[in-house]
């Protein structure tokens, strides 16, 4: 059954009608099917009442939140490597390359726990 209530009114006059043709043998029949159709329309716009309270009609605008974790982590990844190289052959020493590698995974984790909000 659709929203319109015309449409509503006809199917219910149609099963009444069948009703009479039938014969009251089939009486409980027609009244079950009657019954389906209300329940199913119930049904469907309790679904659509509910959808659109929790806003789950509303599209998603943006993109996933995985796929910029992905691109970030790549893009850490890919700095990570020249930034290490550089600050190697310059400053040179374990302690520079680790407060490198220190700086760049706080910046990731930042960047990722920005994200969850």
């Amino acid at each position: 059954m659709t929203d319109n209530p015309r449409r509503h009114q006809e199917e219910i006059a149609a099963a009444l009608r069948a009703s009479r043709e039938l014969g009251p043998e089939y009486d409980e029949a027609v009244a079950a099917s009657l019954v389906e159709r209300v329940d199913d329309t119930i049904e469907e716009r309790v679904k659509h009442h509910v959808a659109r309270r929790t806003g789950a009609d509303e599209p998603r605008v943006g993109v996933a939140s995985n796929t910029v974790r992905m691109v970030l982590a790549l893009v850490c990844l890919g700095i990570s490597i020249p930034i290490t190289a550089i600050v190697a052959s310059l400053i040179g020493g374990a302690m520079s390359v680790f407060m490198v590698w220190a700086g760049l995974i706080g910046f990731y984790l930042i960047a990722v726990l920005g994200l969850r909000r």
